[in-house]
């Protein structure tokens, strides 16, 4: 039987992270590179992305990469494949994390509205993970992680866009697991609410929103980034390498209501 550190040990892996400049990226990105691992950060922000990544060097001393990427545009994800199989000769993992969406109501959306969600939440992490796919059968316990939602998974009328792309993204997923045992693992995350800092004004949520919200939780608080970034490690590692074509729900317990409603 391996030890934790054996089934925790990233020394030598090289893991693509897209979103890498966001909240809960940036999270996984730091994580991942403490347990050993070689990230590639990537991230339209390229000046967050830059630094984030020298950041990281600094304070694991593993090696990173921060790249800028536009996960809408096929050729920019090509290249990102390139300057990381350049820089590191494989890649071992990737992270499927970019991907947002606003507050739309089910009848205020448009037929180019729904596009651009599905191009950046679902095609995004298509493409990456297509064009990681030949270096990735090449790598022992090869893994990859995809960002989805609760509200992908639930009816969610007030982010149709946003939600569409998200349910398409699970199933997607789902066939890439079946497709591709025993070579790679694919598995996706249900997140719940986090603490994203300002993505969650963005996003169209109050202050009074979040705190209605955090009081239904079973765990009576919003998630963190660590929280995400943790689980994410996990089904990456050795102690996953038997799970594969699984959503794994990090949400707190969910928000809980009362059979026996008294108002």
């Amino acid at each position: 039987m391996k030890t934790i550190t054996e089934l925790f040990d990233f020394k030598g892996k090289v893991i693509i992270i897209s979103g890498a400049a966001g909240a809960i990226g940036s999270e996984a990105s730091r994580f991942l590179s403490s347990l050993g691992a070689n990230v590639v950060l990537s991230d339209l922000n390229e000046e967050k992305v830059m630094k984030l990544a020298s950041d990281i060097q600094s304070e694991t001393g593993n090696e990173t990469l921060g790249i800028k990427t536009d996960f809408t545009e096929e050729t920019q994800i090509e290249s990102l494949i390139k300057a990381t199989v350049d820089k590191f000769g494989k890649i071992s993992g990737v992270v499927n994390n970019v991907g947002w969406g606003a507050n739309t109501p089910l009848w205020g959306s448009d037929s180019q509205k729904m596009i651009d969600a599905y191009k950046l939440n679902t095609l995004g992490a298509y493409n990456l993970t297509r064009f990681s796919m030949p270096y990735l059968k090449k790598e022992e316990n090869a893994s990859v992680v995809f960002s989805g939602s609760m509200v992908g998974n639930t009816p969610s009328p007030e982010f149709i866009e946003y939600s569409t792309a998200k349910a398409g993204l699970l199933n997607m997923v789902r066939s890439m697991a079946v497709a591709s045992g025993p070579e790679v693992r694919f598995n996706s995350l249900i997140i719940g609410t986090v603490d994203n800092g300002a993505s969650s004004k963005e996003a169209g949520y109050t202050q009074e929103m979040i705190d209605n919200v955090v009081k239904g939780i079973v765990l009576k608080r919003r998630g963190v980034p660590e929280d995400i970034a943790y689980a994410m490690a996990f089904l990456m590692s050795g102690a996953a390498s038997w799970i594969t074509g699984v959503e794994l729900t990090v949400n707190g317990g969910g928000v809980y209501k009362t059979k026996m409603p008294t108002s």
